[in-house]
């Protein structure tokens, strides 16, 4: 689980060095990145996956994953899912030549207003890394605030905010939406069984753990710091067996 990749400070943010020696690891160790319907696959039929595979999410749709992450993913021949909150996301053209990367706190705090391009990708960006293969692009809603929607017990809310972020993407993508993140992890039994009822197949929260097709309703993510390649590397085979990301849970939290 990513936010952003970019030349700034350490909040939810991995250095774009550290990302490229990141993906040379994985790519160097046999680890192979997979698309959102891969992933769907090969969760449901264990015996045909790929003994190494791991799939790379970022959250929120922050522009520097466009001008950091995606050209390091196409180099690498390796392949993302990005969820996308539709609110953020304007339809215009922009340049990115001087791009400025800024904290996670500053773009969250433009991504509401009417400057978020300088922060956020662009319809435009989304489509072109959705149609090279190496982005995939789903859904975070419509406005980021499913979490308050939830707590507050307004579950009308939370359909409408799922199902219209949904048919947003389908319209502008032209592609199936099956995958949904929590907007700060928050979610709750009514959420996921309306999220469920609005058509998605797969639904992400921040928790660690071991994925298995009886979890894809709480699909758990390892967050990746701000760490070189071989860390990640460490810590994926953990993560992929429930035995032992159990035990280190375990030990790891007491």
């Amino acid at each position: 689980m990513h936010h952003h990749v970019a030349p700034t400070d350490n909040e939810l943010n991995v250095f774009p060095d550290i990302f490229e020696d990141q993906l040379r690891v994985l790519g160097t160790q046999g680890w192979h990145t997979l698309s959102g319907d891969e992933f769907l696959y090969f969760i449901q039929h264990p015996r045909e996956r790929p003994r190494k595979c791991v799939l790379i999410t970022f959250d929120d749709g922050f522009a520097d994953n466009y001008v950091h992450a995606f050209p390091l993913l196409k180099k690498y021949t390796m392949k993302a899912m990005l969820f996308v909150a539709t609110d953020f996301i304007d339809d215009q053209e922009v340049s990115r030549d001087a791009f400025l990367a800024r904290s996670h706190n500053e773009a969250c705090a433009l991504a509401s207003t009417e400057r978020r391009s300088e922060v956020m990708c662009t319809w435009k960006e989304l489509r072109e890394m959705e149609e090279s293969g190496a982005v995939d692009v789903q859904s975070h809603g419509v406005s980021h605030r499913t979490y308050a929607f939830m707590k507050a017990g307004n579950y009308g809310d939370v359909r409408e905010d799922l199902s219209e972020g949904k048919a947003i993407l389908e319209q502008r993508l032209s592609k199936t939406v099956l995958h949904f993140a929590w907007p700060r992890g928050h979610y709750d039994r009514e959420g996921i069984t309306i999220a469920l009822d609005v058509g998605y197949r797969a639904l992400y929260t921040t928790e660690r753990g071991a994925n298995s097709a009886e979890n894809l309703h709480m699909i758990s993510r390892l967050p990746v710091k701000c760490k070189k390649g071989k860390w990640l590397a460490s810590r994926l085979p953990v993560y992929s067996s429930t035995f032992l990301s159990r035990i280190y849970l375990k030990l790891r939290t007491g």
